[in-house]
This record gives C-alpha cells, sequence and structure tokens, in this order.
C-alpha cells in the first residue's frame, strides 16, 4: 500500500487496498486452520503460531484501516466511495474471523488444563463442520478476489446448511450428554466451538453479500 499513490492515483490505491483485504483474508483462514489443529493435537507451537498469526492479523487491519481513511478524502467515483467502505467493513469481518481463532485457542488452554475429552462422534462432528466453514472462508475470500456472482450466490445455500449443521449438531451432543457418553463440561465446550464456527462463517457471508451488491 503505497501512501503516495493515495494523492497521486486514488483509483490505482483503492485496486491495491483490496489486494491488503485478500493478504488479510488469507491469515484469517490460516489463524482459523491453526485453532482447529490446535484443538486436535494440543501441540504448543500451533498455538504459539496462532497467536503470531492474530498478531499480524491485527496489524493489517490496521494499517489497512489508516490507509483506507486516508484515501476516503480524495477524489473517488459514488462507485469507488461504495468500494472502500465494503473493504473497510470486509476487514473488519476478517479481523473478528481472527478474534474467534485467538478464542479457540484460548478455549483449548482451557480444556487442556481441565482435562475435558471430547467423544469419538463429537470429534468427528467437530471435523465435519470445521472443514465446511473453513472452505466456505476460503470460497467467500475467492469470490472476492475474483468478482465471482455465481460462486457468491452459490455460498448462501451453504451457509444457510452451515447454520442448520450447528443446530443439529447442538442436538445430538445433548443426547449424548443424557445418555451419559460425555461430560457437562464436554458438553458446553462443544457447543461454544460449533458457535464460534458458525460465526465465523456469518463473517465470511457478508463478505459473499458484498460481491453479489457488486459493491467490492
Amino acid at each position: 500500500m503505497d501512501e503516495q499513490l493515495i494523492k497521486q492515483a486514488p483509483s490505482i490505491a483503492l485496486g491495491n487496498a483490496k489486494k491488503e483485504l485478500l493478504h488479510l483474508g488469507n491469515y484469517a483462514v490460516k489463524a482459523f486452520d491453526l485453532s482447529y489443529d490446535y484443538i486436535i493435537n494440543s501441540n504448543e507451537k500451533v498455538a504459539e503460531k496462532g497467536h503470531k498469526t492474530e498478531e499480524a492479523i491485527n496489524t493489517i487491519d490496521e494499517k489497512l484501516t489508516r490507509y483506507l481513511i486516508s484515501l476516503s478524502s480524495e477524489a473517488l467515483s459514488q462507485k469507488e466511495s461504495e468500494v472502500l467502505t465494503n473493504i473497510l467493513d470486509s476487514s473488519r469481518d476478517l479481523e473478528r474471523i481472527g478474534d474467534h481463532a485467538e478464542a479457540l485457542i484460548n478455549l483449548n488452554d482451557y480444556l487442556q488444563r481441565k482435562n475435558v475429552q471430547f467423544s469419538n462422534s463429537a470429534l468427528e462432528e467437530l471435523e465435519d463442520i470445521y472443514r465446511q466453514t473453513s472452505d466456505f472462508v476460503k470460497d467467500a475470500l475467492e469470490s472476492v478476489e475474483n468478482n465471482d456472482l455465481e460462486k457468491a450466490q452459490s455460498l448462501i445455500e451453504r451457509h444457510e446448511a452451515i447454520n442448520k449443521m450447528e443446530r443439529v449438531l447442538r442436538k445430538t451432543h445433548i443426547k449424548r450428554l443424557n445418555n451419559g457418553e460425555c461430560s457437562t463440561q464436554a458438553g458446553v465446550n462443544f457447543i461454544d466451538i460449533i458457535s464460534h464456527y458458525t460465526r465465523v462463517s456469518d463473517h465470511a457471508m457478508n463478505l459473499a453479500e458484498k460481491v453479489l451488491a457488486e459493491q467490492i
């Protein structure tokens, strides 16, 4: 993000800001994937990478926000002004995905301290919703990068499917609790984790909606 471009070529500066948004998105995906890896393998080095990735996300978000605020005072068309606002909003969505990843790493620290164990069926369900959510975020970013309206449209149904999956998993997990197949603590934390996943998909859906509105 070249500061000189803000005054010399604001349209090019805006295009570069979008590229930086996608760079931020790659870090958000990385943080999310690391948080799942840590839940499954409890490797301290993975947690450390996750924390460092979250720090990088915050730094990129802050720099991108400052850049866009400076750019907003230049002569932009109405369309460009809309794009700028939406890049700003999307940067916040990606930063929030990083926050969820950080929260999941911290939650696993707690699980380890309390020696909370998930049942095999819970771990299988967790893998399923994680993979769907991770792929969803990646595809949302791809739709932004390529202005792919078709891909963005396909994400609407997939978003609903992830939300439906969360509701189903809550019910099946409560059944496991009632049958004594896992501890109350494991049950509560399992529901916390899948709640983070649906909120991550919500933030990614916000990006896809901007593609559908042709405003990013």
